[in-house]
């Protein structure tokens, strides 16, 4: 399946630089941040706007249309030029995108125009963010690099949950959102001088390209497989961007909670997918099989979907927030480990994170808009939560397939964990 597998001798007595992991986690952190912002203070936006849901829905989705567009060309470009210039030029997107938005708030389009801006930004950092983590670890630390990789997501909204909770103790109701863009640009600032920092050195922590011209494109046995890793995290996407979109809307608007106990539950479901999401660290170094319990895993999220919205705002409510949490923490850490399963540390690039990211902006296009609908729509929140469900049953077969197509190549293809799966 892969001409270089993760057992290549030549990456075996390699040590993983901690430096450049911690690096690539704050890079990857910034990205997610731009567009997880969003949802903790959506809420308080439509209701001193009135943007409506399908616009509101466009505020996340944009962020897909760019990646989907961009996310592989980056990925190819960034292996043969500077990625100390990408990743400046991404906090500097960060910056230039909060403007509109801080200045027009009232104007959908300017505030659409701004989420654009910053959309392309995350394209470049949500490439290189994973990329870097997965480069400066040594085999053995794969999982763990993986399981960083996926905690990116979560940590980006829960930072900015944080970031709004504390503004909303010294600010007057209505007036708590712009803290969340005041933070991502003084986090964009700051990433942007620990780059041009690191790349004062020999560039080593920040994969520069060599001099022969960068990583090499990826062979086509590999391109297959995560052809089909980007299209179950499509599907998979699709159902997580819309629940971390619209549960603090749904929270309020169905169930009747504050908004100030809509954050609470938000924050809580986002801390329990980042726990879980180096909790399956543990499972993969087990040697569980990855894509096997890949499968397992978005199943058990289309069980917890369609029993949502029977829960109440009691200790149900709790219970199923808390195993969508561990489902969907599990799930991209198995997603984000098996580019570098397939292609070894040193294989695994930004043309293969690009492919990744590629599938996961179609999905974050869909889901806000077409679970905002549906759940806004004559058929409620319900059958919006149901239709997230249909996506990951899909997502699950796609795992399946990737299962068969990893077992099929046999001891020759893959590493020991991800032939036994």
């Amino acid at each position: 399946m892969t001409d270089r597998p993760a057992s290549d001798p030549r990456e075996l007595g390699r040590r993983s630089d901690w430096t450049g992991i911690a690096f690539g986690l704050c890079v990857a952190l910034l990205a997610a941040y731009q567009q997880l912002k969003l949802p903790p203070v959506l809420p308080e936006m439509l209701d001193r706007f009135d943007y409506g849901p399908e616009l509101a829905g466009g505020f996340m989705s944009v962020f897909a249309v760019i990646g989907l567009g961009l996310s592989l060309k980056i990925g190819l470009a960034m292996q043969r030029q500077s990625t100390a210039a990408w990743l400046v030029a991404g906090c500097v997107l960060v910056v230039v995108g909060a403007m509109p938005i801080l200045a027009w708030p009232q104007s959908g389009w300017a505030v659409l125009a701004g989420r654009a801006l910053e959309g392309l930004a995350m394209a470049i950092l949500a490439v290189a963010g994973p990329t870097l983590m997965t480069r400066n670890a040594a085999p053995r630390h794969l999982p763990l690099a993986a399981a960083l990789s996926a905690t990116w997501i979560p940590l980006g909204g829960l930072v900015a949950t944080l970031i709004g909770r504390a503004a909303e103790s010294v600010l007057p109701a209505g007036s708590v959102w712009p803290s969340v863009w005041w933070g991502g640009v003084i986090l964009a600032v700051g990433m942007a001088l620990w780059t041009l920092y690191l790349a004062r050195g020999d560039g080593r922590r920040l994969a520069l390209p060599t001099a022969k011209g960068g990583a090499p494109d990826l062979p086509p046995s590999a391109r297959r497989v995560l052809t089909l890793v980007a299209l179950c995290f499509s599907f998979w996407a699709l159902q997580n961007i819309a629940v971390l979109s619209w549960l603090p809307e749904y929270l309020v608007a169905d169930r009747g909670l504050d908004h100030a106990s809509a954050k609470e539950m938000y924050g809580l479901t986002v801390a329990a997918i980042a726990a879980c999401n180096l909790f399956a660290a543990i499972l993969l170094t087990s040697g569980l099989p990855i894509a096997r319990l890949l499968a397992a895993v978005l199943a058990g999220q289309v069980v917890v979907l369609f029993l949502g919205p029977f829960a109440g705002t009691d200790w149900t409510g709790i219970a199923v927030l808390l195993a969508y949490g561990f489902f969907a923490g599990v799930t991209p850490t198995c997603l984000f480990a098996l580019p570098g399963r397939i292609l070894g540390p040193g294989g695994a690039g930004t043309a293969a994170f690009g492919m990744l990211m590629s599938g996961r902006n179609l999905g974050v296009l869909a889901g806000p808009i077409v679970v905002g609908w549906v759940g806004s729509s004559a058929l409620g929140w319900s059958a919006g939560w149901w239709t997230a469900a249909m996506s990951t049953l899909c997502a699950t077969a796609a795992a399946l397939a990737i299962h068969r197509r990893i077992r099929a190549a046999g001891p020759k293809g893959d590493s020991p964990q991800a032939v036994r799966s």
